[in-house]
């Protein structure tokens, strides 16, 4: 075998997997393969999105400049456009009238003539639009511009060609489509086949449009009602400082009424009998009193035109004429409302929910007997007399409550499962032994018609509405009938798994759904990551209220694998953000500060602000293992550990509960276990450390596990078009102008290009290298014989000899490939 010896300054590794007689033609197929990507690319470039949008946006301008001019000067123009051609134009151009010049007379006369008339106007905007949109100024929907932009245009064209249907003018309003339109419908249905023609695009661009126009309008409403309070409480404000300043003078008054009385009886001790007495003391009058009557006029002569008169009555009546009092700053002692954005925001109905017909026994009393008495008579078979045996009927399953006999061991009913199983002919059985709490023994057993739980009926209940929680998750309905919250803000943070089927995505929709029912858009926020592309697609219209996403992404449910992971470093910042302003606040949790917050005792101007709620709810955490791993599970981790006290809850969602997914660090930092049903024992010990999970029926049927207690509760149902009537409702409503930001995430330096550096190379590399390259074996079990150094140092030199290219990567057990020889090694480290 021959050994080559190949620089790393001229290798290429794509000649190596060619035959030599194929190069040239290998190089000329990549080269042919690489010019539809570079085609698609620079396309892609958002320096072409700016560049394609600005000459849409002047494209768009210029055209409404031509159109607008004509009007005033289409008749003068038009013969000339209609005898000469737009070259021949050019060569007259005095002759145009048109301020776009020829270019744009010949432009216009063919959008207002030939085409769509006033109906031009909506292509004009619609051009515009798809450059705004380029340049990110706005953002459209391109196939909802572009049908809804078609359709009104058609419409426009179609209507104000009605107006010079008569008309013996070549120029139509209409242009020429609206008026052949209308002429081809009035010789086909006659005059009212072609008004209901007319009257059904009208209605159709009403029925469009209408969602729109109803977001105008409440905006308006919404502005007119913001600005009518803002007024009204100016107006507050300015009546209680003048409450103030009448209350200073008052005392003034009052003291120089006591003077002026020991004043007026000196006056009569001199002999004085004038009516007045003038004081050239700040060209002020004041006259004399007369009675048990004081008239005071205090008169500013800067002030005259600004002076505003203020009467005062008690014991002594004044009329004062005294200037405005402006204030510098105004000072607002309310406490902050952070609903106040969307003050007019509402809930959604409770009507939105379908109401489901559930059926009062679905045990009768004659079934749980005959339950009772085989399983007494299981037990009895197998020595275990039982004392006493109650029954609780659920929506799923039955509780049967026995006290057996003393004496009698727990453990020998435990292993009598599969026997009562048989017994009862049930689909599976699960013995809680003992119930905590209890002095008894449960035997769970499947009903023959399990029950459906509406979400309705769980939304609608009193506990979940009388409910205190901060994120409250109304998750079905127990054994017992009992409608089951738990808080996701003391959990805090969720583990969900359950086989394909199990009702895994409908549980979290139900989360979901309860918490939009509860919180405000200012309090609540969600980051969705789907990487199924499909479970979380209806949330998109909650963006503009619930959402929340990174600056930059165009969608708020983030599906794509490698921006998850940006996302979810976008939280840890997040999260070291709030840690910092928590710290400045001298508070421990994000409810002392938002309460610190709401009563002005924070200085926004330093940075401080209200903090919602911020809930991230990652769908099939496995495809995300696979596809991303480490780079995944490390800022879950962190968020895990250190995000509950700023507000910040994760829930987490598998259909594999596998060890190498569900690693121990995750399941160390999700107390809170939402257990469906699993199709093996080992998964349920995955998920709840125990069994039971392989015991459920499905259809909703799960497991909950917090604070070392179990709940098997009946999921609550919520359908698809549920679903989108909430979200339908919510986004029909005014929003926010866009999406909850994240901070932006800089990503650092790799490791390999740290490992490489001078800095952190470890002081035996050189003289490494040079022994890997003599003895030609690269691996780290030589270099920890050869130098009597630990695995960690020995696997850390090997890595920077990996990025510095002296040797190949790692392949398993076997050495690595030494990629350099001396010579070459000792160019490199002259260069390093």
């Amino acid at each position: 075998m021959k050994t080559y010896n190949i620089s790393t300054d001229d290798f290429d590794p794509d000649i190596l997997n060619e035959p030599s007689g194929k190069n040239n033609k290998n190089n000329s197929t990549k080269k042919k393969e690489k010019n539809p990507s570079a085609f698609i690319s620079f396309f892609k470039d958002k320096r072409t999105h700016i560049f394609l949008g600005i000459l849409m946006l002047v494209a768009a301008v210029y055209l409404l400049i031509a159109s607008i001019s004509f009007f005033s000067t289409g008749d003068a123009d038009q013969s000339e456009v209609l005898n000469h051609g737009i070259t021949q134009l050019g060569a007259q151009p005095s002759a145009i009238k048109n301020s776009a010049g020829p270019l744009g007379a010949y432009l216009s006369n063919l959008l207002m003539t030939e085409w769509l008339g006033i109906g031009s106007f909506v292509l004009i905007f619609y051009l515009a639009a798809i450059g705004l949109t380029l340049v990110k100024l706005y953002r459209f929907s391109f196939w909802s511009l572009t049908l809804r932009c078609l359709i009104l245009a058609i419409t426009v064209s179609v209507v104000t060609g009605l107006l010079t249907l008569d008309s013996t003018s070549s120029l139509f309003l209409g242009g020429k489509h609206g008026h052949y339109t209308n002429m081809y419908l009035l010789n086909m249905t006659g005059f009212w086949g072609m008004m209901g023609a007319n009257i059904i695009l009208i209605s159709l661009v009403i029925l469009i449009y209408f969602n729109d126009i109803r977001c105008i309008y409440l905006k308006y409403r919404h502005t007119i009602d913001t600005r009518r309070e803002h007024l009204l409480r100016e107006a507050e404000e300015r009546e209680a400082e003048k409450a103030k300043v009448e209350e200073s003078l008052r005392g003034s008054i009052l003291d120089n009424k006591d003077e002026n009385d020991g004043r007026s009886t000196e006056n009569e001790f001199l002999g004085f009998d004038e009516e007045t007495e003038t004081i050239n003391d700040d060209d002020r009058v004041i006259p004399s009193t007369e009675d048990d009557e004081e008239n005071i006029i205090i008169k500013s002569q800067d002030e005259t035109d600004e002076n505003q008169e203020i009467t005062i009555s008690g014991d002594v009546e004044m009329s004062v004429t005294a200037p405005v009092i402006e204030k510098a700053t105004e000072i607002n002692t309310d406490i902050y409302d952070p609903t106040a954005e969307l003050s007019r925001y509402k809930f959604p109905s409770i009507e939105l929910l379908h109401e489901r017909q559930v059926k009062e026994n679905s045990v009768d009393q004659q079934e749980q007997e005959e339950n009772k008495e085989r399983i007494t008579k299981t037990l009895n078979d197998y020595g275990i007399p039982i004392s006493h045996i109650k029954a609780t009927v659920g929506p799923t399953v039955t509780l049967y409550e026995i006290i057996p006999a003393e004496g009698v061991r727990i453990a020998k009913i435990k292993r009598l499962e599969d026997d009562i199983a048989l017994s009862l002919a049930a689909l599976g059985i699960r013995i809680i032994a003992p119930i905590p709490g209890k002095g008894t023994i449960g035997i769970e057993v499947p009903n023959k018609e399990p029950q459906t739980v509406s979400i309705r009926s769980i939304i609608s209940s009193r506990k979940y509405q009388e409910c205190k929680y901060e994120l409250p998750m109304a998750m079905g309905s127990t054994i017992s009938n009992d409608v089951f919250i738990a808080d996701l803000a003391k959990m805090p943070h969720l583990l969900v798994a359950g086989a394909t089927g199990m009702g895994k995505s409908v549980g979290l929709n139900t989360i979901i759904t309860s918490l939009l029912y509860k919180k405000h858009p200012a309090e609540l926020k969600f980051v969705l990551i789907d990487p199924k592309m499909v479970e979380f697609s209806l949330y998109s219209k909650l963006e503009r209220h619930y959402l929340a996403k990174l600056p930059d992404e165009e969608e708020a449910i983030i599906t794509d694998p490698s921006k998850v992971v940006a996302t979810l470093n976008s939280l840890c910042v997040e999260m070291d953000n709030r840690y910092n302003l928590l710290r400045d606040a001298n508070v421990r949790s994000i409810k002392e500060y938002n309460a610190k917050f709401t009563a002005k005792r924070l200085n926004p101007e330093k940075g401080h602000r209200y903090l919602p709620y911020i809930v991230v709810i990652v769908d099939e955490f496995a495809d995300l293992i696979m596809t991303a791993g480490k780079e995944v599970e490390t800022p879950i981790a962190r968020l895990a550990q250190k995000a509950r006290a700023v507000g910040m809850h994760m829930i987490i969602a598998t259909q594999r509960p596998s060890t190498n997914v569900i690693t121990g660090i995750i399941k160390a930092n999700f107390p809170g276990r939402v257990a469906f049903r699993v199709t093996q024992m080992v998964d349920s010990k995955t998920i709840l450390d125990r069994t039971g999970a392989n015991q459920l029926i499905g259809r909703g049927d799960m497991l909950f596990s917090r604070d070392g207690e179990m709940d098997r509760v009946q999921c609550a149902f919520i359908d698809t078009d549920e679903v989108e009537s909430i979200c339908e409702c919510i986004d029909e409503q005014i929003g926010y102008d866009h999406a909850y930001l994240l901070p932006d995430y800089i990503p650092e330096a790799g490791d390999s290009g740290s490992m490489g550096s001078i800095s952190d190379r470890d002081v035996l590399f050189e003289e490494a290298a040079r022994f890997i390259v003599t003895s030609q074996t690269a691996s780290t079990s030589s270099l920890q014989r050869r130098y009597s150094i630990g695995y960690n140092r020995a696997g850390k030199i090997m890595d920077q000899m990996e990025a510095a290219g002296i040797v190949g990567p790692s392949q398993g057990g076997k050495p690595r490939q030494v990629l350099v020889d001396s010579l070459q090694l000792e160019r490199m480290l002259e260069i390093m």
